[in-house]
């Protein structure tokens, strides 16, 4: 019996040791993204002129996002310390205009972002801990028209974790950008085109909120 409650004490002190590694943030605020070039045809009649393209602009509205992070610390030197982290972020919904008009909106856009990355932060212990991230991962584009667009992502940024009187709570700056390919946006009929390829639509995500350590 004794050494049967030796084992739990060993077994709860190793559970609560990797349980104080964890944390989980909620970060709410606002969304910064490039526009999205597509590529229109100009149709004609050959043999009297040949099929032309031009290039347009879709520009995506500034919006709210949410995001919920679960971060598990590997590593702890005391002046800094590694973290895997699960970024989960989301835009429910931004206005898409053309830039030749840019007061006519076209279609609405949500976005998802799903990014696993390593987090390295300094002074983990400090009052104030600043921290870079990176990673990689999906994102998916979602038109109310119906068409959806799966994309490869990197993510990349930083920010400030403060500490605060409670040993669970605290609170949360950061910037991030989730960086993919242009959402294809061929099935509205005014572009009826597609993007182009290569990472190069940003999505800059600037927010704020808690923090809870376990």
């Amino acid at each position: 019996m004794k050494r049967f409650s030796i084992l739990i004490v060993i077994v709860f002190a190793s559970t609560w040791a990797l349980a104080q590694k964890a944390d989980v943030a909620f970060v709410v605020g606002g969304s910064f993204v490039s526009d999205s070039k597509q590529v229109l045809a100009v149709p004609c009649t050959p043999p009297f002129c040949p099929v032309s393209t031009t290039f347009l602009n879709v520009k995506t509205d500034h919006h709210m996002f949410l995001e919920g992070t679960v971060g598990v610390r590997l590593a702890d030197a005391k002046l800094v310390s590694l973290h895997v982290e699960l970024p989960l972020a989301g835009i429910p919904t931004q206005n898409l205009s053309l830039s030749s008009t840019p007061s006519g909106v076209i279609d609405q856009l949500s976005t998802v972002f799903i990014t696993p990355s390593l987090r390295l932060k300094v002074l983990p212990g400090a009052p104030i801990s600043p921290w870079v991230s990176a990673g990689g991962g999906w994102a998916r584009y979602s038109l109310d028209s119906g068409p959806t667009t799966n994309k490869g992502a990197i993510q990349y940024g930083g920010g400030l974790d403060f500490k605060t009187g409670l040993p669970l709570l605290g609170f949360r700056a950061e910037v991030r950008d989730f960086v993919t390919g242009d959402p294809n946006f061929s099935a509205i009929s005014i572009l009826n085109g597609t993007g182009q390829s290569g990472l190069h639509h940003h999505n800059v995500l600037v927010g704020g909120g808690l923090v809870l350590r376990f």
